[in-house]
């Protein structure tokens, strides 16, 4: 069987006319009646029956009509179907983040509040997902892109949450701050790898006492007094509380940098406006501390 031969019946099941059906179709009334003897013969059944100078379906006619009608009419939906979903891909933002988490969100956020038509699905470090825009970290100079066809990097330095009673103004030292409790990101999350591998380079274990693999969690208990933890300077945003101080730390080599990649595949026309606009986003949020930022193609 042809869709072409489907349709033919198909018509000629909706008028049981065939010279009217054949007008319809636009071909010649013997071509389709042939079509629809063709048809009979494949299926080896009768599908149309004479009475008096009109035709009717057979038994059979009708069970065939009853699975062609509904397959022709999904058929019949394929092209608004392709259209809607190339509106929703031009449309979409599929975004991978690991890290950077606050500065991202606030900066999807503010792209809504411009482009309301754009659509996001956000997914965290699952690599499995497809993605347009991947925002992650690395520690310094360790941004390779293998997934990637564009990158571009923001440095970052990594300062140390402390009480407002120890902190005097000038940069700390690792070593002051051996025995005291620390508030960490889970070590699944990107800044808290980058965390680790800075202070094994310094020679330096922190007493981790509270993890979370939540940013905000963190964030929250810090700004409680329940330990000090490594903050990043500008991308997390200001810490809650009077009573905490965001202080550099003088150990050398504490930075990390924010890559931002875009797949190797083309991007919707919304994904790139989004790739442009976190840039412009990130350099503002960063305010300045991005002046030596690499742009790896």
């Amino acid at each position: 069987m042809e869709l072409l031969q489907l349709r033919y019946f198909h018509e000629v099941a909706q008028t049981q006319h065939m010279t009217n059906s054949a007008k319809r179709l636009g071909v010649a009334q013997p071509a389709l009646t042939q079509a629809i003897r063709r048809l009979e013969g494949e299926l080896d059944a009768k599908l149309f029956e004479r009475v008096g100078r009109n035709i009717r379906l057979t038994p059979c006619g009708e069970a065939l009509e009853d699975k062609v009608a509904p397959l022709l009419a999904a058929f019949d939906e394929i092209p608004s179907a392709i259209a809607q979903a190339k509106g929703q891909e031009r449309n979409t933002v599929r975004i991978d983040v690991e890290a950077a988490t606050t500065m991202t969100v606030d900066a999807i956020a503010a792209f809504r509040a411009t482009v309301p038509q754009a659509a996001f699905v956000i997914n965290q470090a699952n690599s499995e997902a497809r993605w347009d825009v991947r925002v992650r970290t690395e520690a310094r100079g360790d941004a390779a892109m293998p997934d990637a066809r564009t990158s571009e990097v923001f440095r970052e330095r990594i300062c140390l949450a402390v009480p407002k009673a120890q902190a005097n103004g000038e940069p700390i030292r690792l070593a002051d701050f051996a025995g005291a409790p620390f508030v960490c990101l889970a070590g699944t999350r990107g800044f808290r790898s980058v965390c680790d591998e800075l202070c094994l380079k310094a020679g330096f274990a922190p007493n981790v006492v509270f993890e979370s693999d939540s940013p905000d969690v963190v964030r929250k208990f810090i700004a409680l007094g329940l330990g000090v933890g490594f903050w990043p300077e500008r991308s997390w945003g200001a810490l809650e509380g009077s009573e905490v101080v965001l202080t550099p730390i003088a150990d050398a080599g504490f930075e990390r940098d924010i890559v931002v990649e875009t797949a190797k595949h083309p991007l919707g026309q919304k994904a790139a406006e989004f790739h442009a606009f976190l840039l412009e986003f990130i350099r503002r949020r960063m305010g300045g501390v991005d002046a030596q930022a690499a742009h790896r193609a």
